[in-house]
């Protein structure tokens, strides 16, 4: 069993099928793969949801008829947008994502209004760059971050919606069985000697106490995953296997969120606006919301 670290990277979007493919992969404990190939299975097996971590961006001339279609989606999670003058003059900022898109294009096929939102978007679409380099394309850019956590940790930021989340499944723990380090765990360091005895050590300095709370926590951990690898050995299914591991068991997740929305959920789970946040969560927040002010946002 390994102990890994809490970890946030932002995944800027450079190319947009190489964005999904590399999401999507998440799901399956890969890191590669042909985007190409990738792309088509999600498409052939109508995993759409993949696609909304791909960001869509168009900024275009004002239209009456558009204004009065995007007023249809005020209250839609998937589509947002600003007006800035109702003229000829005005212009209209869109942001959105792939599978709203999608979804677009199939109702389309029935609806008219439809149709028009989907052309304007497809005519008057930037590269995010352009986009996010404006004032208002700036306070509606979405951003991507990629999370190594805990998995009862991706279930606080799980239930948010929508739910933009690629996560990798637990069923491909089984080649490494590693939990990730939770917030009283800090400063220990743990590991087995030849004769699998646990060692302890809080601060660099030697802790022996065998009924410690670390090394219980350890060696239940351990033996989960010791567990698990034995099920799958005797021929019982990852998917069913995986009842026995420990909810500290390490995750991976993708998340693609509005700024707005990022907004929102660094208010639950680092201000705390509902309720004190849970303290691993608030560690992921915390990281999430310095990679934000890195690129320029503010927050109190």
């Amino acid at each position: 069993m390994k102990i890994i670290e809490p970890f946030v990277e932002f995944i800027p979007q450079k190319d947009a099928k190489h964005h999904v493919a590399t999401c999507a992969r998440i799901c399956y404990g890969k890191e590669t793969g042909k985007d190409d190939v990738t792309i088509n299975t999600l498409i052939n097996k109508h995993h759409f949801s993949m696609f909304r971590h791909e960001s869509v961006y168009a900024i275009g001339k004002y239209n009456n008829v558009l204004r009065e279609i995007l007023f249809e989606f005020n209250k839609c999670h998937y589509i947002d947008y600003v007006i800035t003058e109702k003229s000829d003059n005005g212009k209209i900022y869109i942001s959105t994502n792939g599978n709203f898109i999608i979804d677009l294009n199939h109702l389309s096929e029935w609806n008219f209004k439809y149709k028009v939102l989907l052309k304007y978007i497809d005519n008057n679409k930037v590269e995010p760059e352009e986009f996010i380099n404006t004032e208002i394309g700036f306070n509606l850019a979405r951003y991507t971050f990629k999370v190594t956590t805990q998995i009862s940790t991706s279930r606080e930021f799980n239930r948010v919606s929508p739910n933009n989340i690629a996560e990798r499944s637990t069923r491909y723990v089984y080649e490494d069985g590693s939990i990730c380090r939770p917030h009283w765990l800090k400063g220990y360091f743990i590991y087995k000697d030849t004769n699998r005895k646990y060692i302890i050590y809080k601060d660099n300095k030697l802790d022996e106490d065998v009924n410690h709370k670390v090394y219980r926590f350890i060696k239940s951990c351990d033996n989960s995953f010791e567990n698990y690898k034995y099920l799958v050995e005797a021929g019982l299914h990852r998917q069913d296997a995986r009842g026995v591991l420990p909810l500290d068991t390490a995750t991976i997740c993708i998340y693609t969120y509005s700024i707005k929305e990022w907004r929102h959920i660094l208010d639950l789970r680092y201000y705390g606006t509902t309720g004190e946040p849970q303290p691993n969560a608030k560690i992921i927040a915390s990281m999430i919301r310095n990679e934000l002010i890195y690129l320029g946002y503010d927050f109190r």
